[in-house]
């Protein structure tokens, strides 16, 4: 069994399934309102209550996963929690009440598991849009089946945005909140209008609530600019949003519909759209079928690097060569160093883009390459793993600068010194590019200090390569460390 947890900006959902031969199994499904993005103050910081309120509502997730191994549960949070200067703090005191480590995914990704989701479970034609209005942000992707051609999340929500209908719910707020939504989704609407599609999705409660609304008023379940229109019309009424009798809109739901209103008809209008389905779909589904993707061996991450280095124009032959050298050291001390599959998987993919800042200048490649690396969405890779990587690459060569090793939840600095050390073994023994000299000799371990050990001759016939571990040698030994040739 595997679980997906969205610890979204208005609710924190919980999807369990079994993973079988023939695809997910959903067995259950959990949500709570806990509108966390209504606690987030000007200064971005989150308030106590709203802090409280998602413990709380971890806190029974967790006891209603005691069936399910932490190491089977992912959990990902989503803009309120990107945007809050003191989310460590929620995330300190989560780990209290909640056994999996919580992820922050950025908005590329959010938007990229999303479509992936749709891409799953709805008939999706060749070219599709999706689009996803949450508490906090809205995100778009489009593209072909798995294979997104654009993503972007912007900040729209219907929780942020319900503050234009705080004195009332009229043709004014709704005007000023259109205009708003049409503001923000400026810098991508050419960009989404150029890559035409044959069919449009919706996901999540906003749009669940709006197709339910429409459908209510006699419209059917596809949201039209039409349906929108009267919907707000609806919503308009203060009776009508206190009424309890549609199907599969709640009170709660009713409160932040108007908002939800006014981003969906802005969307419409400024992409053109004359009908969105409703896809009974999200992020959630997308985390989980990312976890049934991994499991099959075929990892984005894998093909996100790839990817990279092809854009980039890595030397494929170089990346190769150091990751060779450095799987045969992993292959040695990986027991010693208690690395985890991730950890060998986070070398391979520093292995691969390494070189990637060439393409700017050789001149402090390795910071140029870490930059990229940073500022890129990296489908597949959560926040902190794109910090790792890069820290990886800035770290390869030159002078080994602990100062530049980030402060990270789910990643020690000892843990991410000990990948840096083996990169840059792999790196310095291939600096000459020589295929002739791979590295089978031995690597040893005592505590923090590394020895290697070649075969007879090998350094006596490659005096480059002894001259460049000695350099190695020295900076290792500045930033504190052992490493001796034996």
């Amino acid at each position: 069994m595997v679980a997906a947890v969205d610890l979204g900006s208005n609710s924190f959902h919980m999807t369990v399934a079994r993973l079988t031969s023939s695809g997910l199994q959903i067995l259950s499904r959990d949500k709570e309102r806990v509108r966390l993005a209504s606690g987030l103050g000007a200064d971005d910081v989150l308030d106590e209550d709203a802090i409280e309120r998602g413990l709380e509502t971890l806190a029974r997730f967790d006891a209603r996963l005691s069936s399910v191994a932490p190491e089977d549960i992912r959990a990902v949070a989503t803009h309120t929690l990107r945007e809050a200067v003191n989310a460590n703090v929620f995330l300190d005191r989560a780990a209290a009440v909640f056994r999996a480590p919580i992820e922050i995914i950025s908005g590329p990704e959010e938007a990229r598991l999303i479509f992936h989701a749709v891409g799953h479970t709805q008939p999706v034609g060749d070219r599709y849009l999706v689009f996803d209005i949450g508490g906090g942000s809205t995100e778009f992707a489009v593209g072909t089946r798995f294979q997104p051609e654009f993503l972007s999340s912007r900040s729209l929500g219907c929780v942020t945005f319900s503050t234009f209908f705080g004195s009332g719910v009229g043709k004014k707020a709704f005007s000023k909140a259109d205009l708003a939504s049409r503001r923000v989704m400026e810098p991508i609407v050419e960009r989404i209008r150029a890559l035409p599609a044959d069919k449009v999705f919706a996901t999540s409660g906003t749009a669940k609530g709006i197709s339910a609304l429409g459908n209510h008023l006699g419209f059917g379940p596809r949201i039209t600019p039409q349906s929108v229109a009267e919907c707000q019309k609806f919503l308009s009424k203060s009776a009508n949003r206190e009424r309890t009798d549609i199907p599969d809109v709640s009170l709660e739901r009713m409160q932040v519909l108007p908002a939800g209103c006014a981003i969906m008809g802005a969307i419409l209008d400024e992409l053109g759209l004359s009908q969105v389905i409703f896809a009974d779909s999200a992020l959630r589904e997308g985390v989980l079928y990312t976890m049934d993707d991994r499991l099959k061996h075929s990892d984005i991450r894998e093909r996100t690097a790839i990817d990279l280095a092809a854009k980039y124009g890595i030397d494929r032959d170089q990346a190769d060569r150091v990751r060779n050298s450095v799987q045969h050291i992993v292959e040695q001390i990986a027991e010693a160093w208690q690395f985890k599959h991730e950890d060998r998987q986070m070398l391979i993919w520093a292995a691969t883009l390494h070189e990637i800042g060439l393409q700017i200048n050789y001149s402090g490649f390795h910071r140029h390459g870490a930059y990229i690396v940073a500022n890129t969405p990296l489908p597949g890779f959560n926040r902190e793993q794109q910090d790792v990587l890069a820290t990886l690459i800035r770290l390869h060569r030159k002078r080994l600068d602990l100062s530049v090793i980030p402060e990270l939840r789910n990643w020690s600095s000892d843990r991410i010194l000990r990948l840096i050390r083996v990169l840059r073994i792999a790196c310095v023994l291939n600096f000459g590019r020589h295929d002739e000299m791979p590295f089978n000799g031995h690597i040893r371990t005592q505590g923090e200090s590394l020895s290697l050990e070649f075969p007879d001759g090998v350094l006596e016939s490659h005096p480059v390569v002894a001259m460049d571990l000695d350099e190695e040698i020295k900076r290792q030994q500045e930033a504190g460390f052992k490493l001796s040739v034996v």
